[in-house]
């Protein structure tokens, strides 16, 4: 049985903690630009690669044909949704995964993307207690 590969795009806090969790039962690899944020990574084992996402040779070279899922962290919305294009465009990823900031932004993914976001949460938790009467 093949194991699960998933590719995470932003090596900041959460990215770092969800390829922790994952890497425990998968493959993972790890993408970010900036260098730094890798020797942040404690108690990963995984793989990491250093580069720009957003560039089709180096997802390639990453493994995004082959990916069971991708997963796209960063802090930049627009490089989310860019990802999320990309990877049901060209490369038919199973499972995508992206953060977004502005929930507003939603309407530009493809409906098979999970979108999460943080924003729309809290309101609903809110919107939950409010109902509650706490």
């Amino acid at each position: 049985m093949k194991q699960t590969s998933t590719i995470i795009v932003g090596a900041g806090r959460l990215g770092g903690t969800i390829a922790r969790k994952l890497n425990m039962i998968e493959n993972v690899l790890i993408i970010d630009k900036n260098r730094s944020k890798f020797l942040k990574l404690q108690d990963y084992s995984g793989f990491v690669e250093c580069g720009d996402a957003t560039d089709m040779a180096l997802l390639e070279k990453s493994g995004i044909k082959e990916a069971d899922r991708l997963i796209a962290v960063t802090d930049d919305d627009n490089v989310n949704i860019f990802l999320a294009d990309i990877c049901t465009t060209f490369y038919s990823v199973p499972e995508i995964i992206i953060k977004l900031k502005d929930s507003r932004k939603r309407v530009l993914v493809d409906p098979k993307v999970h979108c999460i976001c943080p924003f729309d949460l809290f309101l609903d938790y809110f919107d939950q207690e409010s109902e509650a009467g706490k």
